[in-house]
């Protein structure tokens, strides 16, 4: 693969396989367990207790009363004594119970430790990034660079406004009442040059080739790559860039503001409509599998057009690569079978501004890294950010992300690769 590789830096996980969420499912299935042998072991009291009254039994105690006492007796310490089968049940029970309590405590602790860490921070952080914008505003009389000064030393200060003004529902209420139109498609092409000539063979070939339609000039690019493995077996993924337009009010422009508050609130857009269209254009069948890429407003929109495809019934979606997403509000809502892997530099405020973190799921892995140059179009940009941060998670060791690959291994040994672009753009 061509590309300077950067040394690896530390990664932060949470969720995935091995997060609280897979930890508490581990604790839950061990409480059925206790369960089903307290259930199973209370029953076979219940049913010895019978022979206390058999018949035939009861007929012996006349020819043998000592010996039929001391029967009932042992068969009732058996059954009912400080160490009975029918004591075992009950113990089973109660470790039933208690672990369930502690998988549900454990998780509750830490679904309260992922809202608050970044809301916490975010406050203590501001005053002294605060300060150090004044510092850069008095030193340079530039409030843009000023405003970079702050966000570079405290991007969880989104969190905290965010959360104080309720951005998002203000977003939702503001996109909402803006007509979204449809999504229109226009086939540009195929693309043979770069990474989009090739099968990925990896995270970074994938960010690589995301970076690469994310350069195009034209707003509402995106790209549906169809890769052929061994044997003829099928696969797509579909590569989905950000926002490139900040005006408001309707226009043309599925990049534009109205998309980003309706997908933070993963509402369907006019932009996910053209990817879908798009993926119809390609060829992908019902029976390929799909992995949808996305960097800041397009890993929002793949997100939800995961959850949409497969409530439809539509595409196989069966993996989804977010870069730079503020994702936090419509991850949880994936479907078990589609898994995630959120791409997260820590000095980027984009993943801040829907004011929540990323829940810990399963099939939710997020994994973080400090990346980027101090600046906010720097600290977001595919090229700049989120490609080496791929380098520094496709080396992590973590058993999250680990996983998380092998299962999306199927990717990246395709024989041969035909890219299909595409411009999407809002009709009404």
């Amino acid at each position: 693969m061509s590309g300077v590789r950067p040394a690896p830096h530390p990664v932060s996980v949470t969720g995935g396989t091995h997060g609280i969420a897979a930890e508490g499912a581990e604790l839950r299935g061990l409480a059925h367990q206790f369960g089903t042998a307290a259930t199973d072991t209370i029953a076979a009291t219940a049913a010895l207790h019978g022979y206390l009254f058999a018949p035939g039994l009861t007929l012996s105690a006349v020819l043998d009363p000592i010996g039929f006492a001391d029967f009932e007796a042992e068969l009732l310490l058996a059954l009912d004594g400080t160490s009975g089968l029918g004591w075992a049940g009950a113990q089973c029970a109660a470790l039933d119970v208690q672990l369930r309590l502690a998988a549900a405590a454990y998780e509750a602790v830490d679904r309260l430790d992922i809202d608050a860490r970044d809301l916490v921070r975010g406050g203590v952080d501001a005053p002294a990034a605060l300060a150090a914008g004044l510092a850069v505003l008095l030193a340079s009389g530039n409030p843009l660079r000023a405003a970079q000064a702050v966000v570079a030393r405290d991007p969880q200060l989104a969190d905290v406004l965010v959360t104080a003004l309720d951005i998002p529902t203000l977003l939702h209420t503001i996109a909402g009442a803006i007509p979204d139109g449809h999504g229109a498609v226009t086939d540009t092409g195929t693309d043979a040059g770069g990474p989009a000539g090739r099968p990925p063979r990896g995270l970074v070939d994938l960010l690589r080739d995301l970076g690469r339609r994310g350069g195009d000039p034209r707003h509402g690019e995106i790209d549906v790559r169809i890769l052929t493995g061994p044997g003829g077996a099928r696969r797509a993924i579909v590569d989905i860039t950000g926002t490139k337009s900040w005006d408001p009010l309707p226009t043309s422009d599925v990049t534009s503001l109205t998309t980003n508050g309706r997908a933070l609130a993963g509402e369907p857009t006019a932009y996910e409509g053209g990817v879908l269209a798009a993926m119809r254009a390609a060829g992908v069948r019902r029976g390929d599998d799909v992995m949808l890429v996305g960097h800041s407003e397009g890993g929002m929109v793949a997100v939800n057009a995961a959850r949409h495809a497969l409530a439809r019934g539509e595409f196989t979606v069966t993996h989804v690569v977010t870069a730079g997403s503020p994702v936090g509000r419509t991850a949880g809502s994936l479907p078990a079978q589609v898994r995630l892997l959120a791409l997260e530099n820590t000095q980027d405020v984009v993943p801040h501004l829907d004011g929540v973190a990323n829940p810990d799921r399963v099939n939710v892995t997020t994994a973080s890294g400090r990346r980027g140059d101090g600046t906010v179009v720097g600290d977001h940009t595919v090229g700049s950010a989120y490609l080496p941060l791929a380098a520094d998670v496709a080396s992590s060791r973590d058993p999250s992300i680990r996983d998380f690959l092998a299962s999306a291994a199927p990717y990246f040994a395709a024989d041969s690769v035909e890219t299909h672009t595409y411009q999407i753009r809002r009709s009404y």
